[in-house]
């Protein structure tokens, strides 16, 4: 397939390039709108596949529908067990249906997704494959469609950031443009999942950071997310995901002390969500070495899943219709108080089993879902005591913030996540007083372990990237090491001495082919035509859809030449 960037006249100046100039906004804008559309396409198939999964296989075959969304046809409430023996059974065949569709054509496709998605753009950004995207959505469907407890943003995540890298490559982008488009995908599908453009882009400049946020990234990811979110919304519609719960009239001063009080619980909620999944995940995965474990652990965590779900039915699934009933004050009064109070507990121990044992899903959806359950309980404890407000809203979309925000690392752009949901932005304010009661108790915690602190601290990009030079650039040699220079001093006081030049005063003149295979510098070198090879260490990841003997063509043409230079 032929390059975006060189596959025809023109195209050159309306896509980034390294001339000055030439990584402006105008020119990102037909990328990051052609990145966002499609990453929300992918996030309406992901949201679609899901919706039928859910109906035929946990509906159908195991006799249970879950609460449903107003996003999905309209808010109801769940129905009740007609097989409950079939629950377990259909959860632990879903996930083997899954498990084993990772293992023979995507293996990296497992597990929850963001991660993965985070790790690419630090370190491999034009490296993800095309085929993630579909692997990634049938496995996530049948995985949460069946009753297994994860979230549909992770593969959301994943899937756009492998579009994203998909045209970076296409578009034959430098490792730094490519990282922003794999970013400005990210932003793009998970915005688009939860119908929250805003809180979407802001969040492609926080999750890559525990402590830094990458803001220049933030004009580009907005391109991207509003255009995921048209994309969506022309498959599903506009409105708020859950429906418009207008309760900013019903803040009052007494609400604050409960505020706090819910930003420190669902902080500790947080922080135990965290704990428990990677209790899992690092007692499963350096033991699943083998296909059969491969498939074996998966299946008894939807077991143990299904079975939890049993005594408390708002484990099954994702979680988000049970979200919005929390919302609904005559809803939440229905359930019984220990249904409420165990759910945030049940949903960290059901993410970490179904997730953390090897299974597709996202951990960033389950985690709202914890922390709306902190804030319903907290609503539901205080309401005989006429202390809460009438309307539970406001407590559950605060904990949904005081617990997400936090332990991803990205607080602003959760926090305006969570009030987009809700579709009413007066909750802001008692977000804010949310999340930072919860940022007292979560410490250093997070649950993306591929983020960086800061931006300081770079990332190696380990893919052979090919790149096209700049226009004008003239291939120079590479700069000499004292070794070299030594070597021509040699050479030089042997030819003066003699008059005949020696064979290493031609190695010391001529362009370096050894160095970069004995190991004494980065391999830098240029290959015949016009393109060149960017600097990276000679542990390299071969580029996408390039046959193995034109890789070693390059390598070999490469230690005969010079480097280009050129500013990027």
């Amino acid at each position: 397939m032929p390059s975006l960037r060189y596959g025809g006249s023109g195209w050159k100046k309306w896509l980034p390039g390294d001339e000055p100039g030439g990584d402006t906004l105008a020119r990102w804008a037909l990328l990051a709108i052609g990145i966002g559309a499609v990453a929300g396409l992918g996030a309406a198939g992901l949201f679609g596949l899901l919706k039928l999964g859910t109906h035929w296989v946990l509906g159908e075959l195991g006799g249970y529908h879950p609460y449903r969304t107003t996003v999905e046809g309209g808010f109801d409430v769940a129905s009740s067990f007609e097989r409950p023996w079939a629950v377990p059974l259909v959860v632990a065949g879903g996930a083997l249906a899954a498990a084993a569709l990772v293992r023979w054509l995507a293996p990296e496709a497992g597990g929850h997704g963001t991660d993965a998605a985070i790790a690419a753009a630090h370190h491999a950004p034009l490296g993800m494959r095309g085929r993630v995207t579909i692997v990634k959505m049938v496995a996530s469907a049948l995985t949460i469609g069946s009753g297994g407890s994860a979230g549909t943003e992770g593969p959301a995540a994943q899937i756009s950031a492998a579009f994203g890298s998909v045209f970076a490559r296409r578009a034959r982008l430098s490792p730094a443009q490519a990282r922003t488009a794999v970013v400005i995908g990210l932003a793009a599908g998970v915005g688009a999942v939860f119908r929250a453009p805003l809180g979407g882009a802001l969040l492609g400049a926080e999750l890559l950071y525990r402590k830094d946020a990458d803001v220049s990234v933030v004009p580009k990811a907005l391109l991207a997310s509003a255009a995921g979110y048209a994309a969506f919304g022309l498959c599903f519609g506009f409105g708020p995901v859950f429906g418009e719960h207008a309760v900013s009239g019903a803040i009052g001063l007494g609400d604050l002390p409960l505020l706090v009080v819910i930003g420190l619980l669902a902080g500790g909620a947080g922080r135990l969500y965290a704990a428990a999944f990677y209790w899992v995940h690092d007692r499963v995965e350096p033991r699943s070495r083998t296909t059969l474990r491969k498939l074996l652990f998966p299946v008894a965590g939807g077991l143990a899943v299904g079975c939890l779900g049993l005594l408390v039915p708002g484990v099954l699934g994702t979680g988000y219709g049970l979200m919005e009933g929390e919302m609904e004050r005559d809803v939440l009064l229905g359930l019984s108080l220990w249904a409420v109070l165990l759910v945030p507990l049940a949903k960290i121990v059901g993410t970490a089993l179904t997730v953390g044992s090897g299974a597709s899903g996202g951990i960033f959806g389950p985690g709202f879902v914890i922390g709306a359950g902190v804030g319903a309980a907290v609503w539901r404890l205080a309401e005989p005591l006429g202390l809460a407000p009438r309307s539970p809203a406001m407590f559950v979309i605060v904990g949904m913030a005081a617990c997400l925000g936090p332990v991803v690392r990205a607080p602003v752009a959760v926090l305006v996540m969570a009030v987009e949901t809700g579709g009413d932005s007066g909750l802001l304010g008692p977000g804010v007083i949310g999340v930072l009661s919860a940022a007292l108790v979560m410490g250093g915690v997070t649950i993306y372990r591929s983020q960086l602190d800061r931006r300081e601290e770079k990332a190696p990009v380990t893919e052979l990237t090919a790149v096209i030079p700049p226009e004008g650039a003239v291939p120079e040699p590479a700069p000499a090491t004292p070794a070299d220079a030594a070597l021509a001093a040699a050479a030089s006081t042997d030819a003066a001495r003699d008059g005949t030049p020696r064979d290493g005063a031609a190695v010391a003149d001529g362009p370096r082919g050894g160095g970069a295979a004995s190991g004494d510098r980065p391999f830098a070198a240029a290959v015949p035509g016009d393109t060149a090879l960017v600097e990276t260490p000679l542990v390299e990841t071969p580029i996408a859809d390039t046959p193995l003997g034109a890789r070693r063509s390059r390598r070999r043409a490469a230690r005969r030449h010079g480097s280009w230079r050129h500013d990027s």
